[in-house]
């Protein structure tokens, strides 16, 4: 995820707000982030927990940090990235890894973030 726009900033003077950079750099200092098994295809596990429950809190954040590390764009508040249970934490965190490594084709990526928002949709969101 790339800054965008610079730092943090306040929205209504209440609720701060991380640029793609700075959630990424957040959360990479997490604490209670532990290196987990490998995960096959880290896009295609992405997709899947997102299907299975879409209307779940991860699930949809899960979908905004795909679309974030996608197009390089999107804000967070810091309060979100400390609600990521473990086991998203873990997922996301090895996500920026392959993005970062450019492992998967954007393409990959794309579809991935059209079939997480499609299965969000499907469940009212």
């Amino acid at each position: 995820m790339s800054d965008q726009g610079g730092g943090s900033r306040t929205a209504a003077g209440a609720t701060e707000l991380l640029s793609p950079a700075r959630v990424e750099e957040e959360l990479r200092r997490v604490v209670r982030y532990r290196a987990g098994p490998p995960i096959g295809d880290p896009l295609v596990a992405a997709v899947k927990r997102i299907e299975n429950s879409p209307a779940f809190t991860q699930s949809r954040l899960l979908t905004r940090i795909l679309a974030a590390l996608t197009y390089q764009q999107g804000d967070f508040r810091r309060a979100e990235v400390a609600a990521l249970d473990s086991e998203t934490l873990g997922m996301v965190i090895t996500l920026m890894d392959v993005h970062a490594a450019g492992t998967s084709t954007r393409e990959d990526w794309v579809r991935a973030v059209d079939a997480a928002r499609a299965a969000e949709l499907g469940a009212g969101g």
